[in-house]
């Protein structure tokens, strides 16, 4: 899993290259970078090549071959690392970083305080991903943890379950007041922004990316990060999944995808 991980550093240090250019082009040549890498890997149709394609072509011409070529390649390597994690992962009995307690603990050790916590609802690898390049262009410290949660069910309530075991109501929010506690954080911020995108414009993924917003999501997290450090993390991530309606976003599927990050809920940190 850590050598998975360690994989995304060549990807965030390109998109920081290109980071002047607005949160909602930069996550659009990431997620486009990773889905292809994933169709590839998955054996895309004629039909999915396609629509990927087409949405690449909306990318601006002089970056459009980053998701063709660099950032596809690094996303390549990436993808097919964390895919066999995923097969050792199913054949575990028991999993540590699926423990929000084990989790806790290693956040602590390694952080120890941070100024604010932003939890994003179904916040997946292209927006983490995005978030670090963006910061990084901006000359701040952004490092992606070697050790992410692990959601093996891609769902909110995999997490939230785990929150009675702290005496707490199973709601994500609690979890986002957990971590601030934890971490000695001023305050906290749990968005529900990607979650609801997936579920409401979940049929494409053009109208995923569309309707997603990440400039507006960059801008509330810069806001605290001018004067705070920041955690970012999420409950889960999400999937996309290629069948005979066409390429769309959803989290918690059950059968192989192109992508399946629900599974995985990485830690940013920016400071």
């Amino acid at each position: 899993m850590y050598n998975s991980i360690s994989n995304l550093d060549a990807i965030v240090k390109t998109i920081s290259g290109t980071g002047t250019l607005p949160a909602e082009t930069l996550h659009k040549i990431t997620f486009c970078s990773f889905a292809k890498a994933g169709l590839s890997l998955h054996g895309a149709t004629n039909k999915q090549e396609t629509e990927i394609e087409k949405l690449i072509q909306t990318i601006p011409a002089p970056h459009r071959g980053l998701a063709n070529g660099k950032l596809y390649l690094n996303a390549l390597s990436f993808v097919r690392s964390f895919n066999q994690f995923l097969k050792k992962a199913d054949e575990s009995v028991i999993l540590k970083e699926a423990n929000i307690h084990h989790i806790l603990d290693f956040l602590k050790e390694r952080i120890g305080k941070v100024g604010a916590i932003v939890v994003l609802d179904c916040g997946s690898i292209p927006e983490i991903v995005t978030m670090a390049g963006k910061f990084t262009a901006l000359n701040r410290n952004a490092a992606i943890f070697d050790k992410a949660f692990i959601n093996p069910v891609g769902a909110t309530a995999f997490l939230t379950g785990q929150m009675v075991s702290f005496g707490r109501e199973a709601f994500l929010r609690q979890y986002a007041q957990l971590l601030k506690e934890t971490l000695n954080a001023k305050f906290y911020i749990k968005s529900s922004t990607i979650d609801l995108v997936a579920h409401e414009h979940g049929v494409t993924i053009e109208n995923f990316l569309t309707s997603l917003n990440i400039q507006k999501i960059f801008n509330q997290i810069n806001h605290f990060a001018k004067q705070n450090s920041v955690l970012i993390t999420s409950d889960h991530g999400y999937d996309l999944v290629g069948d005979e309606h066409g390429l769309y976003i959803t989290h918690g599927y059950k059968e192989e995808c192109p992508l399946n990050f629900s599974k995985i809920a990485l830690f940013l940190v920016i400071d």
